[in-house]
């Protein structure tokens, strides 16, 4: 079976290669290439197998604007997977996406197991429709594959002038975290993602109710590095750096977000797993589900002040966040967004992280289906 790895959370990637005069991100085992190189090579292996190009092209342009805005971790990393997910039929390369209206402000949204960027889109962008109408909205979606980074949707509906609040589980053979006190995974890293329009770049935040999710424990197993302290327990409940002790086999576990204070985060870990499965009539211990639970609330902030006055009081808000005199070990206050938006310009000059491991596996599907992906990555 493939590895189960349905986390939907994020968290910004920061290496450094050692050729690089700047802080420029990668590591010894990882190139950079330009994000439109990548994009021709991803969509390129998606329709030679036989995806619609729209379908290609949109689930290619959101991993790569993952990696553009530093979440490697549900970035170009995902490009093998996704395209094993098609190969083994898993994925549905043609799926058709429908909604329900279930209420006057809310709806289902049957993503029929195809690309769960596409289905994702396709939800949040009904939860706009239906807040524009009636100020508030509440979407769920069914069926749907992997959401990639979960900021990206709520980022949509505020750059429509919506505030919005997402929730992403996964099923039971996703559940890698633990229950706080437990030793045996019983959650998925089950992130929450919001969302706020404001003058200039919308306020994101999009964060594993983990420690950290399991994308980015991937990332550092395939760059041959340790994880830091606290993230992962081994298959007996011991604490450990070892990435390959949480895979197994036996799998251990990842530890809910909180530290000492875990209980916390198993707490908001709960409640994403209510509203992505209870909510949808869906047992969290179903064995025939696959992919994510996505819930979507969206407000239109004018249904209670004017959009401009709304977003003028936002940006007052973020600078007297940022005014904040910075404690020792740290330059400036940074709210939530402002880095990743920070990464995605640097990024579009220097280059997106390929790990070597991504590449090499992109390399060889392409040379299965007659294509040259080597020649189409192309480095600055």
């Amino acid at each position: 079976m493939r590895e189960a790895c349905l986390d939907s959370s994020c968290f910004p990637i920061t290496l450094t290669v050692s050729n690089a005069n700047s802080d420029r991100e990668a590591s010894n085992m990882s190139r950079l290439f330009t994000s439109d190189s990548v994009t021709e090579a991803g969509i390129a292996l998606y329709t030679a197998a036989g995806v619609p190009g729209d379908l290609a092209k949109s689930a290619i342009d959101s991993l790569v604007m993952s990696s553009l805005m530093g979440h490697d971790s549900h970035g170009v990393i995902r490009i093998p997977e996704y395209l094993g997910f098609v190969q083994d039929g898993s994925l549905d390369k043609n799926a058709e996406v429908s909604i329900e209206s279930t209420g006057p402000t809310t709806a289902v949204v049957d993503c029929g197991q195809g690309f769960g960027s596409v289905g994702a889109e396709k939800a949040i962008q009904a939860g706009i429709d239906i807040a524009s109408q009636h100020g508030t909205a509440c979407v769920v979606t069914r069926r749907c594959n992997h959401v990639g980074r979960l900021g990206a949707w709520v980022q949509l509906a505020a750059d429509s002038g919506m505030i919005a609040l997402a929730t992403c589980n996964s099923p039971i053979y996703g559940h890698f975290v633990l229950p706080f006190g437990g030793r045996e995974g019983r959650l998925a890293t089950n992130p929450i993602a919001y969302a706020v329009p404001t003058g200039g770049d919308p306020l994101v935040s999009d964060f594993s109710t983990s420690v950290a999710p399991e994308g980015k424990i991937r990332f550092y197993r395939n760059q041959g590095e340790d994880v830091p302290d606290g993230w992962i327990l081994d298959s007996d409940g011991n604490g450990t750096n070892d990435p390959n002790q949480f895979y197994g086999p036996p799998r251990g576990g990842i530890l809910p977000l909180g530290g000492h204070a875990g209980h916390k985060g198993f707490a908001l870990s709960l409640l994403v797993e209510i509203l992505g499965s209870v909510l949808s009539g869906i047992s969290s211990k179903d064995t025939e589900v696959f992919g994510n639970g996505v819930c979507f609330i969206v407000i239109d902030p004018s249904t209670f002040c004017p959009l401009d006055r709304f977003r003028s009081l936002m940006d007052e808000t973020i600078e007297y966040m940022k005014s904040s005199a910075p404690a020792p070990g740290f330059d400036e206050v940074l709210v939530p967004g402002e880095l990743e938006f920070r990464t995605m310009r640097r990024r579009l000059k220097e280059g997106i992280v390929v790990d070597e491991a991504t590449r090499t596996a992109m390399i060889d599907e392409g040379e299965k289906l007659g294509i040259d992906i080597a020649s189409l990555l192309k480095s600055l």
